[in-house]
């Protein structure tokens, strides 16, 4: 049983990263003092582990967070998310790590939530689960409120900046999302239920069990939840449900898993901002009708396959499908004899994908290559209720997508070396609707990605990197259509050719230090990204809330980042970061306005953004938390315009937290100091339109265990 339990560690590894081709094959051992990085441990086989078992050193090379040389990363670990995680959309979790700003545009804990990066958008992320990518190939985006309560069932959430060893998907422009399901290997038998209950109508409960390593090599996770709310903003609530399930088998070469989730949600929309003469008046306003809502469900299922070949060589294989489908309705106005008359737009997406690896390592070199191949389609469609049998259009995206890697990493002393090299071919083709009266369009583009990073650890507790890298990205398909769900010879004019949008490029140059201690940590990071044909946000959305975009020629972003933390005993653990931006545009041209500004800041990039926490043991079984948060005001359009702005604000969170015997009970004050905040918005040039931050609000949540 040990030593199965050592092999299913091992391979567990090998799933989660050599398949996910993410992270760099940087050597075994870590840059600050050549101790071991292993993630997710498991004391009682991570020493066996790393003296046999070849596959251990592949997690330590393959995976994420520090082991690729230069990466500025943050990692949040599974007691974090336990600690953390009411049901919250994943993005409202994440805006704890450096030069992160998110908005929910339902102002609360779910529903449609989005984060940026640097200033950059979550289309711009790499986001994955396991390897596998998540990111709409069509939109490259993921809509988290399709996929609710999904950091439940999740083990660790890296978060990486700037552009990134070669993965697969979307391409790591701004960075990466990289989410690691609850690993089978080291979690224990199990099960347990939460419960959630809060303000704004807010609920969720869920039930979740494991049962461990059995004798013959077999392990399973299971979790299902049910969730709702009523919205901070008036009628933006949603009710969802989500499952989420993993079955592996384990033996002393091999690991064979098997991995899926479906998530289904119900939504009140509230994509709109509001102005700020209406927020004085109602800070909870929501322009759209309580008729405006949608419906989408989506899935996703893969399978992973491991196998050590001996003398250091490992081989991946793994397979998905995922796909989702849904409506939305969108408001025109009153119709006749009363009511509204609406629109229902309509989405339906399949999508497959393969992928293989393989990893060779000896001594201080590691080799790693691979590709992958997916097909993409997605029908979209337009009906007026309440007639939905009877379409104004059905039109169809299809995208394919091979790429492949070859990474090298080298190791000598206390300097450590790594580079990488990935090719990339895309293809999209526009199917228009049988009464379009256009034909076909095809568009193909190939990039080329390479990555280098040294790490130099210049004592047992300091080490420099620094990195370079290049990736270039291709339109989504809101850019390519400027936001319009169909090409006809109505707008044909304005649109064609779709190669009006060009494919955007970064350079990106980061350098740092990290400091480590026993009982802490301290890193700085500098970074100087380059753009060229930048896809940049213009301040205006389309009929259906999604911003527009347009090339701008030139554009940088700099800064710096530094993360720290730190353990005072009984005094408690302190972490904190802070990000400082300068962003600019060389030059933008707004083209209602037939203006041409220079040197201007692009919008919702906050010069300043810092974090801190303080995690408080109390007495007995008691201990509390205090978070606070800055974000520097933030322009609305890229003019220069300092009146344009989002204020900048602070919120302060407070928590209390009783643990005995495995249960627990969390009561969280979101806001606690109620401050009128808004975390985005937009503008028409003369009106600011703002997401506004819940005021002041309460949430309890109970865990505990269930016994068999």
């Amino acid at each position: 049983m040990m030593q199965t339990r050592v092999i299913a560690h091992s391979i567990v590894g090998v799933l989660a990263a050599t398949a996910a081709l993410c992270g760099s094959v940087a050597s075994v051992a870590s840059a600050q003092g050549g101790r071991a990085l292993v993630e997710v441990r498991d004391t009682t086989v991570t020493a066996a582990a790393a003296k046999r078992d070849t596959l251990e050193s592949v997690v330590v090379r393959a995976t994420r967070s520090p082991s690729a040389p230069g990466a500025a990363r943050s990692t949040i670990t599974r007691a974090q998310l336990q600690r953390r995680n009411a049901g919250q959309d994943a993005p409202l979790i994440v805006a704890t790590t450096p030069s992160v700003t998110v908005y929910s545009d339902a102002g609360g804990y779910s529903g449609y939530s989005y984060i940026r990066l640097r200033g950059l958008d979550q289309t711009r992320l790499n986001i994955t689960i396991d390897g596998v990518p998540l990111n709409d190939p069509e939109d490259q985006v993921l809509y988290f409120s399709n996929v609710p309560d999904f950091l439940g069932s999740i083990g660790s959430v890296d978060v990486g900046r700037g552009v990134g060893a070669s993965t697969f998907g979307t391409a790591s422009f701004a960075g990466s999302l990289n989410f690691q399901s609850v690993p089978l290997a080291t979690t224990p038998q199990s099960a347990q239920a939460e419960l959630s209950a809060g303000s704004f109508g807010t609920w969720r409960a869920s039930l979740q069990g494991a049962t461990g390593v059995g004798a013959k090599g077999l392990a399973a996770y299971g979790r299902f939840s049910r969730q709702g709310t009523s919205g901070y903003r008036e009628h933006s609530g949603n009710d969802a449900w989500s499952g989420f399930g993993s079955v592996a088998w384990f033996r002393e070469r091999d690991a064979l898993k098997l991995t899926a989730f479906a998530g289904h949600s119900g939504t009140r929309l509230a994509y709109y901002a509001e102005s700020e003469a209406d927020l004085k008046v109602n800070r909870r306003q929501n322009s759209l009708s309580e008729s405006e809502g949608d419906r989408f469900h989506q899935e996703m299922v893969s399978v992973q396959y491991a196998r050590s070949l001996g003398a250091g060589f490992d081989a991946t294989l793994m397979a998905y499908r995922n796909s989702a489908a849904g409506a939305y309705d969108v408001s025109f106005g009153a119709a006749p004899g009363g009511g509204l008359t609406l629109a229902n737009y309509g989405l339906a997406h399949v999508w497959h994908g393969a992928t293989a690896a393989l990893t060779w390592a000896v001594a201080d070199i590691s080799i790693a290559a691979g590709a992958t191949a997916t097909d993409y389609h997605r029908d979209h469609w337009l009906a007026m209720r309440p007639t939905l049998t009877i379409r104004d259009y059905t039109n169809t995206g299809v995208k394919r997508d091979a790429a492949g890697f070859v990474k090298f990493a080298w190791a000598s002393g206390p300097v450590r070396v790594a580079a990488d090299l990935s090719l990339r071919r895309a293809a999209w083709r526009y199917r228009p609707s049988a009464n379009a009266g256009i034909a076909v369009q095809e568009l193909s583009w190939n990039f080329a990605s390479p990555r280098a990073g040294i790490t130099w650890a210049i004592s047992s507790n300091t080490s420099l990197f620094a990195s370079a890298g290049r990736t270039m990205r291709e339109p989504a398909r809101g850019d390519l259509l400027a936001g319009a769900d169909d090409l006809n010879t109505g707008n044909a004019a304005d649109l064609l050719p779709l190669t009006r949008v060009r494919p955007e490029q970064v350079d990106d140059l980061e350098a740092g230090v990290t400091w480590r201690h026993d009982r802490g940590t301290l890193t700085a990071n500098l970074f100087d990204m380059q753009f060229r044909n930048e896809i940049a946000a213009i301040g205006a959305l389309s009929l259906t809330g999604s911003p527009l975009r347009k090339n701008v020629p030139r554009s940088y972003r700099r800064g710096v980042e530094l993360d720290v933390s730190y353990d005072f005993g009984p005094q408690g653990t302190l972490s904190a970061n802070v990000a400082v931006l300068r962003a600019k545009i060389a030059e933008f041209v707004d083209d209602d306005a037939g203006v041409t500004y220079r040197n201007v800041e692009p919008l919702m990039s906050p010069p300043l953004i810092a974090n801190l926490r303080w995690d408080v043991p109390l007495t007995g079984p008691w201990s509390a938390s205090v978070a606070g948060r800055y974000v520097d005001r933030a322009h609305l359009a890229n003019d220069g315009n300092a009146a344009l702005v989002t204020p900048a604000y602070s919120l302060v969170d407070l928590a209390l937290h009783w643990s005995r015997a495995g249960r627990e009970i969390r009561v969280e004050i979101n806001n606690a100091l109620d401050a009128n905040a808004f975390a985005g918005g937009y503008t028409d040039s003369t009106t600011r339109y703002f997401y506004p931050i819940a005021t002041r609000n309460i949430l309890v949540t109970l865990r505990t265990p269930l016994g068999f």
